[in-house]
């Protein structure tokens, strides 16, 4: 599903590796090794004796300087995000993945963590991830940081999608077109960017 748009970038979320329920593959692996990409894992809680659960940002090269960042959980299941450095058409960019809690008060205070990382670095910037609020919740503060959103059509639920909850955010860089195809690999549709580099 993922190989047949031909991905630069990658960023996924809800990864297992070494998981029981995923009869103990490592996802992250498996998805670089059907795509050509190099992938980095961040695990956001342990599952089972050796399992891992989390997410994934994957490259046309390998992502240097990569950091994991742990979010605030407010008692509330743990979340990371993934911020690296990746090559794009022969320019360094600055990207952020994350999974952000799906309620929406503990993502309205997750986010600026995040941004705070992601922006520390030189850019451009990208933010790419399933942040659990629409831009009616976090527009404001993704503006603020000085990145500008993308959006396609709706990207969940599959079955009748609504909601605008994943995100592409672009910061000295811009993006040129951005779909959602009808992709039946998950609960959530991908969105596929292209982006210009200046």
């Amino acid at each position: 599903a993922l190989a047949r748009h031909a991905p630069d970038l990658l960023a996924l979320q809800e990864v297992d590796r070494r998981v029981g329920r995923s009869r103990f593959c490592d996802q992250a692996r498996l998805v670089a090794s059907a795509t050509g990409l190099h992938a980095a894992f961040a695990g956001a809680r342990r599952l089972g004796v050796i399992g891992e659960y989390g997410i994934a940002l994957l490259a046309a090269t390998p992502p240097t300087a990569v950091e994991v960042v742990p979010l605030p959980s407010f008692g509330a299941e743990p979340r990371v995000a993934i911020v690296a450095s990746v090559e794009l058409r022969g320019r360094r960019v600055s990207v952020a993945a994350t999974h952000l809690q799906n309620r929406a008060w503990i993502a309205e205070r997750q986010l600026p963590v995040v941004l705070e990382h992601l922006m520390a670095r030189p850019g451009p910037h990208l933010l790419l991830g399933d942040l659990n609020a629409g831009p009616d919740r976090l527009g404001a503060m993704v503006r603020g940081a000085g990145l500008v959103p993308s959006f396609g059509g709706p990207t969940f639920p599959t079955r009748a999608p609504t909601d605008h909850i994943d995100w592409i955010a672009a910061g000295g860089l811009s993006v040129d077109s951005i779909e959602v195809p009808g992709v039946w690999a998950s609960d959530h549709f991908p969105m596929v960017a292209a982006l210009h580099l200046p």
